[in-house]
């Protein structure tokens, strides 16, 4: 019995077991808590209310959402895209960001890099709450709609928002998808049969301007363009993107990139000296040695703590409901969680969808990760 206890594999079987013995009755009695206190509060549990009518309005949305007749449901699947909209731009704008910081932090032009030391220094030690607050204040002190900014007669900035041309789609929904299969199957043709690059490249450019010319003489024309113009108090037509989403598109961009540039400059600094200074020697200019010899050795360090700052950025959508920005944290843990007094359904589902989303967003950068790295012989 002695010689029973002391084997490794039972011992390490037996705490793993009362460990999860520990969790279970953790998970039961916080379940068996919530469950109490719920009956004794006289509330019902259950995602029964994602159906009911949501009745609050969702300031901006890139799906159509009516207060009067959309559900809880659709006011999630609204904050859902505004959360993946907001992702993408401000990913995009982060990393051009943090590549301009790092290439100019590493410049030996001492105005550039003293100037982007002083910005990332800053940056980064200023909690993104405060940016986000100081940015949203600046956009209050914006003119008035007809004091608006004039950005070339095609686009202007207020207090109201930033006011863009906009491509309307003149295709009903069979012709769209006739046309996108085609184009599709043509660039796979050409994919497998021109081996050239270059050729193939403007082979697929080619086809696009033939199609698009082809579909405007068949059908009615392809696309056009809105442009945003005054009327009475606000612009109509095109594309007004609201202060908030601005604003906390440009407070988490900075932010963010403070932190990836220094991922950028350090990785870029791990690389050998003597890379740059075998193409200098073989007279190369200095700009095409960091963009076709350091850069590329330095990506397969530079992207997965990239990939941590992009799953902070996705989540720091959540941080748009101080402004009023109306993410999944916005809807569903806000105005839905507050209305349906459904508090714990309401949280569960902005944690999956946080979660699902940044599982997501990581295994896109673990294939890219994967598909940068470099290649022994």
């Amino acid at each position: 019995m002695q010689s029973f206890f002391y084997n490794r594999k039972v011992r390490d079987a037996l705490i793993q077991l009362i460990f999860l013995a520990c969790v279970c009755y953790g998970a039961m009695y916080l379940v068996m808590n919530a469950a109490t206190n719920m009956s004794n509060a006289g509330l019902t549990s259950g995602f029964d209310f994602l159906f009911q009518r949501a009745g609050y309005d969702i300031s901006y949305s890139l799906v159509h959402y009516d207060p009067k007749t959309s559900t809880h449901l659709m006011a999630w699947v609204a904050g859902m895209v505004n959360t993946l909209a907001f992702a993408v731009v401000a990913i995009l704008f982060t990393t051009v960001l943090s590549l301009l910081l790092a290439v100019m932090r590493l410049s030996h032009n001492f105005l550039l890099s003293s100037v982007s030391l002083c910005v990332v220094e800053y940056m980064r030690n200023v909690p993104i709450l405060v940016h986000i607050t100081v940015w949203y204040v600046f956009s209050l002190t914006l003119p008035s709609v007809r004091q608006a900014f004039n950005l070339g007669d095609v686009s202007y900035l207020s207090n109201r928002g930033l006011s863009l041309p906009s491509v309307v789609w003149n295709y009903s929904l069979w012709p769209s998808i006739v046309l996108i299969v085609l184009w599709l199957g043509l660039c796979f043709l050409m994919q497998k049969k021109v081996p050239s690059k270059g050729r193939r490249r403007l082979l697929m450019l080619f086809t696009t301007v033939i199609l698009i010319l082809s579909a405007s003489l068949m059908f009615s024309p392809v696309v056009s363009i809105s442009v945003p113009q005054l009327v009475g108090f606000n612009f109509k037509y095109g594309w007004t993107l609201p202060p908030e989403f601005i604003m906390l598109i440009v407070a988490v961009s900075t932010y963010s990139a403070s932190h990836g540039s220094e991922v950028i400059r350090g990785s870029i600094l791990a690389v050998s000296k003597g890379q740059m200074e075998a193409g200098l020697a073989l007279g190369v200019k200095r700009n095409i040695v960091m963009n076709r010899v350091i850069i590329p050795q330095a990506l397969h360090s530079i992207i997965p703590p990239m990939t941590s700052i992009y799953i902070n950025v996705l989540k720091a959508a959540a941080l748009g409901s101080v402004v009023g920005f109306m993410d999944i944290m916005g809807t569903m843990g806000g105005s839905s969680l507050n209305i349906t007094g459904q508090a714990i359904e309401c949280i569960l589902i902005v944690m999956v969808s946080y979660g699902f989303l940044n599982l997501i967003l990581a295994a896109v950068m673990g294939r890219f990760n994967n598909a940068m790295q470099l290649k022994g012989r």
